[in-house]
Protein backbone atom coordinates (compact mmCIF):
# COMPACT_ATOMS: atom_id res chain seq x y z
CA UNK A 1 0.00 0.00 0.00
CA UNK A 2 1.19 3.21 -0.99
CA UNK A 3 1.50 5.80 1.85
CA UNK A 4 0.63 9.54 0.60
CA UNK A 5 1.02 12.52 2.87
CA UNK A 6 0.30 16.17 2.23
CA UNK A 7 2.80 17.94 0.75
CA UNK A 8 4.85 20.51 3.48
CA UNK A 9 4.80 23.23 1.63
CA UNK A 10 6.94 26.05 3.68
CA UNK A 11 8.68 29.83 2.81
CA UNK A 12 12.37 29.23 1.73
CA UNK A 13 14.96 29.45 3.55
CA UNK A 14 18.63 30.69 2.32
CA UNK A 15 19.81 27.18 2.93
CA UNK A 16 17.33 25.89 -0.14
CA UNK A 17 18.55 28.39 -2.40
CA UNK A 18 21.39 26.49 -3.78
CA UNK A 19 19.20 23.52 -4.53
CA UNK A 20 16.85 25.27 -6.45
CA UNK A 21 18.58 25.31 -9.49
CA UNK A 22 19.21 21.37 -9.62
CA UNK A 23 15.21 21.28 -9.18
CA UNK A 24 14.89 23.69 -12.17
CA UNK A 25 16.92 21.96 -13.90
CA UNK A 26 15.58 18.20 -13.37
CA UNK A 27 12.00 19.66 -13.53
CA UNK A 28 12.99 20.96 -17.24
CA UNK A 29 14.40 17.49 -18.51
CA UNK A 30 10.44 16.80 -18.75
CA UNK A 31 10.36 19.09 -22.10
CA UNK A 32 12.64 16.61 -24.23
CA UNK A 33 10.57 15.33 -27.02
CA UNK A 34 8.15 18.09 -26.84
CA UNK A 35 7.83 21.61 -29.13
CA UNK A 36 9.30 23.14 -26.50
CA UNK A 37 12.72 20.80 -25.84
CA UNK A 38 14.90 23.59 -25.67
CA UNK A 39 13.64 24.35 -23.24
CA UNK A 40 15.07 21.64 -21.33
CA UNK A 41 18.58 23.40 -21.75
CA UNK A 42 17.15 26.52 -20.40
CA UNK A 43 19.82 28.66 -17.61
CA UNK A 44 17.86 28.18 -13.76
CA UNK A 45 16.71 31.53 -11.96
CA UNK A 46 19.27 33.63 -11.19
CA UNK A 47 20.71 32.96 -7.13
CA UNK A 48 20.02 36.93 -6.92
CA UNK A 49 16.28 36.42 -8.17
CA UNK A 50 16.31 33.86 -5.50
CA UNK A 51 17.53 35.83 -2.50
CA UNK A 52 15.28 38.48 -3.23
CA UNK A 53 11.66 36.32 -3.47
CA UNK A 54 13.25 34.56 -0.79
CA UNK A 55 13.99 37.77 1.98
CA UNK A 56 10.43 39.06 0.39
CA UNK A 57 8.65 35.96 1.24
CA UNK A 58 7.57 35.36 -1.77
CA UNK A 59 9.24 32.18 -2.37
CA UNK A 60 8.16 28.79 -1.65
CA UNK A 61 9.53 25.48 -1.30
CA UNK A 62 7.51 21.80 -1.35
CA UNK A 63 9.75 19.22 0.95
CA UNK A 64 10.23 15.53 0.02
CA UNK A 65 10.24 13.20 2.48
CA UNK A 66 13.62 13.72 3.31
CA UNK A 67 12.87 17.36 4.04
CA UNK A 68 15.05 18.71 1.69
CA UNK A 69 13.12 21.17 -0.83
CA UNK A 70 11.58 19.04 -4.34
CA UNK A 71 9.98 22.17 -5.94
CA UNK A 72 9.60 25.42 -5.33
CA UNK A 73 7.64 28.33 -6.91
CA UNK A 74 8.72 32.21 -7.23
CA UNK A 75 6.13 35.37 -7.24
CA UNK A 76 6.39 38.84 -7.55
CA UNK A 77 4.18 41.64 -7.08
CA UNK A 78 2.49 42.81 -10.67
CA UNK A 79 0.20 45.78 -10.56
CA UNK A 80 -2.60 44.52 -8.10
CA UNK A 81 -1.82 40.73 -8.97
CA UNK A 82 0.64 38.41 -7.64
CA UNK A 83 2.60 36.82 -10.43
CA UNK A 84 3.83 33.24 -10.70
CA UNK A 85 7.30 33.43 -12.58
CA UNK A 86 8.47 29.66 -11.83
CA UNK A 87 7.06 26.67 -10.51
CA UNK A 88 9.38 23.35 -10.77
CA UNK A 89 9.07 20.42 -9.19
CA UNK A 90 12.38 17.50 -9.22
CA UNK A 91 11.31 14.94 -12.08
CA UNK A 92 11.25 12.25 -9.62
CA UNK A 93 9.04 14.14 -7.26
CA UNK A 94 6.61 14.97 -10.13
CA UNK A 95 2.96 13.52 -9.92
CA UNK A 96 3.14 13.72 -6.39
CA UNK A 97 0.55 16.85 -5.79
CA UNK A 98 3.73 18.91 -4.55
CA UNK A 99 2.86 20.98 -7.86
CA UNK A 100 -0.87 21.30 -6.59
CA UNK A 101 0.12 22.14 -3.19
CA UNK A 102 3.00 24.89 -3.93
CA UNK A 103 0.25 26.54 -6.28
CA UNK A 104 -2.74 26.10 -3.44
CA UNK A 105 0.42 28.24 -1.09
CA UNK A 106 0.58 30.76 -3.39
CA UNK A 107 -2.91 31.31 -3.81
CA UNK A 108 -3.39 31.58 -0.17
CA UNK A 109 -1.24 34.22 0.52
CA UNK A 110 -1.70 36.20 -2.84
CA UNK A 111 -5.24 36.15 -0.53
CA UNK A 112 -4.34 37.23 2.39
CA UNK A 113 -1.96 39.80 1.31
CA UNK A 114 -4.83 41.40 -0.91
CA UNK A 115 -3.66 40.42 -4.27
CA UNK A 116 -6.40 40.66 -6.67
CA UNK A 117 -5.78 37.96 -8.45
CA UNK A 118 -2.46 34.92 -9.42
CA UNK A 119 -1.54 35.92 -12.88
CA UNK A 120 1.27 33.77 -15.14
CA UNK A 121 2.38 33.32 -18.74
CA UNK A 122 2.32 29.46 -20.02
CA UNK A 123 2.25 26.96 -22.97
CA UNK A 124 -1.15 26.42 -23.96
CA UNK A 125 -0.52 22.58 -24.98
CA UNK A 126 1.89 20.82 -22.59
CA UNK A 127 -0.39 19.10 -20.16
CA UNK A 128 1.40 20.07 -17.28
CA UNK A 129 1.41 24.14 -18.03
CA UNK A 130 -2.09 25.40 -19.20
CA UNK A 131 -4.07 22.34 -18.65
CA UNK A 132 -2.69 22.09 -15.30
CA UNK A 133 -3.81 25.30 -14.48
CA UNK A 134 -7.23 25.37 -16.09
CA UNK A 135 -7.89 22.16 -13.76
CA UNK A 136 -6.85 24.55 -10.25
CA UNK A 137 -9.17 27.37 -11.06
CA UNK A 138 -6.65 29.29 -13.94
CA UNK A 139 -8.43 30.88 -16.49
CA UNK A 140 -6.88 31.91 -20.11
CA UNK A 141 -6.73 35.99 -20.12
CA UNK A 142 -7.53 36.60 -24.14
CA UNK A 143 -5.03 39.06 -25.91
CA UNK A 144 -7.99 42.33 -25.49
CA UNK A 145 -7.78 41.64 -21.41
CA UNK A 146 -4.16 41.38 -20.65
CA UNK A 147 -2.82 43.49 -18.10
CA UNK A 148 0.01 46.09 -20.07
CA UNK A 149 2.63 43.71 -17.52
CA UNK A 150 1.32 40.42 -18.93
CA UNK A 151 1.36 41.48 -22.25
CA UNK A 152 5.09 42.46 -22.18
CA UNK A 153 6.04 39.57 -20.52
CA UNK A 154 4.82 37.84 -22.99
CA UNK A 155 6.99 39.91 -25.74
CA UNK A 156 10.12 39.05 -23.84
CA UNK A 157 9.13 35.79 -24.00
CA UNK A 158 8.42 35.76 -27.59
CA UNK A 159 11.98 37.66 -28.44
CA UNK A 160 13.25 34.85 -26.32
CA UNK A 161 12.29 31.86 -28.30
CA UNK A 162 9.28 31.13 -27.35
CA UNK A 163 6.61 30.33 -30.12
CA UNK A 164 3.66 32.79 -29.46
CA UNK A 165 0.86 30.57 -30.93
CA UNK A 166 1.94 28.46 -28.08
CA UNK A 167 1.54 31.38 -24.99
CA UNK A 168 -0.92 32.05 -22.94
CA UNK A 169 -1.68 34.77 -19.54
CA UNK A 170 -3.73 33.52 -16.90
CA UNK A 171 -5.37 33.94 -14.00
CA UNK A 172 -6.81 32.97 -11.31
CA UNK A 173 -8.83 35.55 -8.70
CA UNK A 174 -8.23 34.91 -5.19
CA UNK A 175 -11.21 36.10 -3.11
CA UNK A 176 -10.23 38.35 0.35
Amino acid sequence: MMHTSTPMIRLARLSDLARLADIERSAGKRFLGTAMAWAAGDDPVPLAVLEQAQTAGLLWVAEAEDGQAAGFALTRSMEGDLYLAEMAVSLPQQGRGLGRALLLAVREHARAAGYRSVVLTTDRELPWNAPFYLRHGFSELPPARLPAPLAARLRLEEAAGFDPARRCAMVCPVAA
